[in-house]
């Protein structure tokens, strides 16, 4: 489905110019570059554009493969093959660089990255935090959707889209602590609760091209009516109950609603090309996610340490640091894809040999 290669590309390319430029306190003395900059702000939500894809496709491939006799080895073995990889090196080579601890190492290891500040984990690698909530997401759904129905797994997912929200509400109000309301994985499943229902509609009787776009519009726009209706109240803002409740709803509505228009639209867009550079970003968007921070950290560390002086000015602007860790980001992590992770890949794709009959 090339729109999924699209939207990855976009969830990654914003997520990259908000940790390059704003989440760096990048600055520009121009007024449109430093503009540029602060609409940067809203390149977080990436993540959850991930998350919404994520809960959209693991949720399908669990109800194609449900009942089948390797329902579990199947699922898990690919996931393996399709995260472990890129994560382990990507720990082992932060360890090697003294980027983090053994301590955090292990935990991360683990998946747990995403209770940094419970296990007060203070060099923790950032771009990991949504990568474990992912797995501990994988590590409990399959074992939901291969027992329930559908009926009961539409149920349950509408539920968690209602019960989030109030539970972050529950935690911001004050009441005794349940964990990061942004990281926590038992706070902010609705993220991926949303792809669920719309690979549920998508897979339903009424999941037709036309009815998609339709239902992807009307989504769309109650995504608008309550950021809109939300803006006196402070929903831009984490600060307030409100924000820090519901600040990720209506972008979460907004990005599911956007994933239904696009695949019932079928458009030859997506398959041009016009949007063949967002599907390349969207190929290595795994391995550029991991690779980005870390390539940015060490050209500035770089930067500082030319002897230099009108060298390091030049390479110091925060745009030409963007261009260049951002390029190199860009092709170590196509390099990955290529030559490292792909061998792995290829494993899980391989078809089980048929098996041999009697011929007696």
């Amino acid at each position: 489905m090339p729109e999924l290669d699209v939207l990855r590309g976009v969830a990654i390319l914003v997520v990259v110019l908000y940790h390059g430029l704003y989440h760096a306190g990048a600055v520009s003395s121009n007024r449109i570059g430093q503009l540029f900059i602060n609409l940067t702000v809203f390149g977080w939500l990436g993540v959850n554009l991930f998350f919404v894809l994520s809960g959209f496709l693991i949720t399908g491939i669990l109800i194609d493969s449900k009942g089948k006799p390797d329902f579990y080895h199947k699922f898990y073995l690919r996931r393996a093959l399709r995260i472990l990889p890129a994560f382990f090196a990507i720990i082992v080579l932060l360890v090697i660089l003294h980027r983090m601890s053994f301590r955090t190492a292990t935990f991360s290891m683990f998946f747990l990255a995403n209770y940094m500040d419970t296990f007060h984990l203070v060099d923790a690698y950032f771009p990991l935090w949504s990568l474990s909530v992912e797995e501990q997401f994988y590590s409990v759904w399959p074992a939901i959707a291969g027992n329930v129905s559908v009926r009961t797994l539409t149920i349950l997912s509408a539920a968690l889209c209602v019960v989030e929200p109030l539970l972050r509400w529950f935690v911001a109000s004050g009441h005794p602590s349940l964990g990061d309301i942004h990281m926590s994985t038992y706070l902010i499943a609705d993220n991926l609760a949303l792809g669920a229902l719309a690979s549920i509609f998508a897979r339903s009787r009424f999941g037709t091209l036309r009815n998609g776009v339709r239902v992807g519009l009307a989504t769309c726009a109650a995504a608008l009516v309550i950021l809109f209706a939300g803006l006196p109240f402070g929903i831009l803002h984490r600060t307030n109950v409100f924000g820090a409740a519901l600040q990720t709803l209506p972008w979460n509505l907004f990005f599911t609603g956007t994933l239904l228009l696009l695949l019932g639209l079928q458009s030859p867009l997506f398959s041009s090309v016009w949007t063949a550079p967002l599907r390349f970003l969207g190929y290595i968007s795994y391995g550029l996610y991991l690779i980005h921070m870390l390539v940015n950290t060490l050209y500035r560390w770089s930067v500082l340490h030319i002897a230099n002086t009108s060298a390091r000015n030049a390479l110091s602007g925060a745009y030409t640091q963007l261009i260049l860790s951002t390029a190199l980001s860009i092709l170590l992590a196509w390099l990955s894809r290529r030559f490292y992770e792909e061998p792995f890949l290829r494993i899980g794709r391989k078809p089980k040999p048929a098996p041999i009959r009697s011929t007696v």
